[in-house]
């Protein structure tokens, strides 16, 4: 009986070292198709990872693009502190043909926070000059007067601050998954999951409106609780959430098979998983992201052409809010994507889509 049982554990130990090995070799040989795949072998390209010099910090920056000649752009990732920029092959490349494209880490996070020995000081005014030192960065080394801006969700509370307070550097700001109000933005994609629970099941209903009404008396971040905004989100989803999303495993598949993710973008993951600790760890841009910013609080009239591409499955802000505040601005050019079947990152529940909303901005900008 000894021996079987033994042997029944000898063969478990073999058959769980054979699934990692296959499972290592399988994400090596995907690494290796993809940093194929995603190379630009171009004449005038540019694929490069450095860290630049930005106000007293070193920060992490990505350029990819197939011809320096083509505009610039620069997308700033949201989050708070959610960098991206490991993965931008898989969501930018159909852009890369037209686009310069420059990723970067902001101060906090991801691979600029570990350059700077665990630095984690950031605050709004900051992160806003350290995209214009960026933006000075990218107009003096490629020989540029403008830049496109772009942000995605938080990224959208920076890059709408950037573009009032420095258009002369800016020739459009594209708002992705546009944030107005980020606390009400999401109670109000709340409200919007009640009435669509209201017809499928009257305890999440109620539940959500439980949530709602109670997170409706907070007007502060010390006074906000992280669990009863985690219920809200998950609740949410489950009635908004659309079938083109991209699964969890799908995003760590995509993440760990990038030629691009190194360990640190892996440790900075890792630490995003603990929601208290990481609130924690960036309270003051957390505290300004939920209760600090207010997009009405800006001048209603932009020096340059805006536009916004929403998600029509986006549980995590409200995109009636981003089209509400679109019909109150004035603009050079404005124009407002609804996108079908994807959600608060349509960039990467469905590349292509996004793409082709990005090129359509670019012509009407020529």
């Amino acid at each position: 009986m000894k021996k079987k049982v033994k042997k029944f554990v000898i063969t478990v130990l073999f058959a769980i070292m054979a699934v990692i090995i296959l499972s290592v070799l399988a994400v090596v040989i995907a690494r290796f198709i993809n940093s194929n795949q995603n190379k630009i072998n171009t004449e005038n390209g540019i694929q490069e990872s450095d860290y630049i010099d930005i106000n007293g910090i070193k920060q992490y920056i990505q350029i990819r693009g197939e011809d320096t000649e083509n505009p610039i752009m620069i997308f700033i990732h949201g989050g708070p502190a959610s960098p991206t920029g490991y993965v931008s092959a898989y969501y930018q490349k159909d852009l890369e043909a037209e686009l310069t494209i420059i990723n970067y880490d902001q101060r906090g996070c991801g691979r600029t926070y570990y350059a700077n020995n665990l630095d984690g000081n950031a605050n709004i005014e900051l992160l806003v000059e350290d995209l214009n030192g960026i933006v000075e960065y990218a107009k003096e080394r490629f020989n540029k007067e403008k830049v496109i801006i772009a942000g995605h969700s938080w990224g959208t509370v920076i890059g709408s601050i950037y573009a009032q307070k420095y258009p002369e550097n800016v020739s459009c700001y594209i708002g992705v998954s546009q944030i107005t109000s980020l606390y009400e933005n999401k109670l109000n994609a709340a409200r919007m999951a009640i009435k669509e629970a209201e017809m499928k099941d009257a305890k999440a209903a109620d539940k959500l409106s439980e949530l709602v009404e109670r997170m409706s008396s907070v007007s502060k971040y010390e006074d906000m609780s992280i669990d009863d905004l985690n219920q809200l989100v998950s609740l949410t989803a489950k009635y908004i959430a659309c079938d083109g999303e991209m699964s969890g495993i799908r995003q760590i598949w995509t993440g760990i098979t990038s030629p691009d993710m190194n360990i640190d973008d892996i440790k900075w993951f890792l630490s995003m998983i603990d929601t208290e600790k990481f609130f924690a760890q960036n309270k003051d841009i957390m505290e300004y992201a939920f209760f600090g910013f207010d997009i009405h609080n800006l001048s209603p009239t932009y020096d340059v052409p805006v536009y916004y591409i929403s998600g029509e499955g986006d549980y995590a802000v409200c995109q009636n809010d981003v089209q509400n505040y679109y019909e109150s601005i004035e603009a050079p050019d404005k124009a407002f994507y609804l996108l079908e079947n994807v959600g608060h990152t349509m960039f990467m529940d469905n590349p292509k889509l996004y793409c082709e909303s990005v090129k359509t901005i670019l012509s009407r900008i020529k």
